[in-house]
């Protein structure tokens, strides 16, 4: 119906224009009342997208979101640094179940979400090794569906200080995927650090797969392993913190934030994590947690209500006391050293 409205109030003239003249033409030729129509559907369309560019960001960091024929929408992704990353600043990154596409190919590709899609022609053959999605929001990310990556495969970072929520997210031809909450630090075109003051990851619904990924990395304030997270090798740092790109090198923040949370990490009942590696690093002091298959050191005291394996290796580490009341195993070595030990009668501790 607006389209139609439109169409009656404009005479339209079509010319090989950049983007920016083509604006111009149609303004240009509207009538008032078809200003109006086509700037109202424009706004309802904004309001409904789930991905939206941070226009305040420079024009190199404003990436362009378009809809593929099936629906899917797909992140044109900024030009890479010299050093290869990619750097994407947004006022809002959601995602359905359909699930998002990050362009990163610099000719004709296949994807496993959408089928064909198209190259970037301003990519110039220099596909992304990183691609930094940055939120600025006052609201969580939502991400419900997974996340692929087309053309050369690329390290995903999402970071949004507000919190990022997974329910079925996971991610495709990336080989790494981190989510934090807080800011990306770059320097000379390269990613550096996340700093970290608040924010929490939540993995709800149908969880979280990065299963095809070498690293998976969660960085943030607090977490909660709700139900199901599968990673390779998971590496999880809770806590107000410096963490560098590598996510092995952190440093705390000053403790000058008078709200602290009561857990870093909590992975209830029916929650738990499984990997071939997980190590959990919690920095802060008298946060308690309730964690899964972990390579735990932290200074709070430690409860396991959840579901702890690993294929290979675990390793709880604490100075303070541990309790589990569900399972922990581990198909390799498990070690497990604290102030003090506690299970109930229903749980079980194996190795090998």
């Amino acid at each position: 119906m607006v389209v139609a409205e439109i169409a009656k109030a404009c005479h339209c003239v079509v010319a090989s224009v950049t983007p920016g003249q083509m604006l111009k033409t149609l303004t240009a030729t509207l009538t008032p009342i078809g200003l109006a129509l086509l700037l109202a559907a424009s706004a309802v369309g904004l309001a409904q997208a789930g991905v939206v560019a941070n226009s305040a960001a420079p024009g190199n960091q404003q990436p362009t979101i378009i809809s593929n024929v099936n629906g899917t929408p797909q992140v044109n992704i900024q030009a890479p640094s010299a050093t290869g990353v990619s750097h994407n600043r947004y006022s809002q990154f959601d995602v359905e179940q359909h699930g998002l596409i990050l362009n990163n190919a610099h000719q004709n590709v296949q994807t496993q979400l959408d089928g064909r899609v198209a190259k970037k022609p301003w990519l110039a053959g220099a596909e992304a090794r990183v691609i930094v999605n940055e939120v600025n929001s006052r609201d969580p990310s939502q991400l419900n569906g997974f996340i692929e990556v087309a053309g050369r495969e690329a390290e995903v970072v999402i970071a949004n200080p507000a919190g990022i929520t997974c329910n079925g997210c996971g991610f495709i031809n990336a080989n790494r995927a981190t989510l934090a909450t807080g800011q990306p630090q770059m320097q000379n075109g390269q990613l550096t650090r996340y700093v970290i003051d608040r924010g929490e990851i939540a993995i709800n619904g149908t969880g979280m797969d990065s299963s095809a990924q070498d690293y998976t990395d969660i960085i943030a304030r607090t977490v909660k392993v709700n139900v199901r997270l599968s990673a390779q090798n998971l590496r999880i740092t809770t806590g107000r913190n410096r963490v560098n790109v590598a996510h092995q090198k952190i440093s705390s923040q000053q403790d000058d934030n008078p709200l602290t949370p009561q857990l870093a990490l909590d992975v209830p009942s029916l929650g738990g994590m499984y990997a071939g590696k997980i190590r959990l690093i919690g920095t802060e002091r008298d946060v308690g947690v309730s964690a899964g298959n972990i390579t735990l050191s932290a200074d709070g005291s430690n409860a396991n209500s959840g579901a702890i394996y690993a294929s290979d290796q675990l390793a709880i580490q604490s100075h303070n006391p541990l309790s589990y009341s569900r399972s922990l195993a581990a198909g390799g070595n498990l070690n497990a050293s604290a102030a003090s030990i506690t299970s109930t009668s229903d749980s079980s501790l194996t190795a090998g």
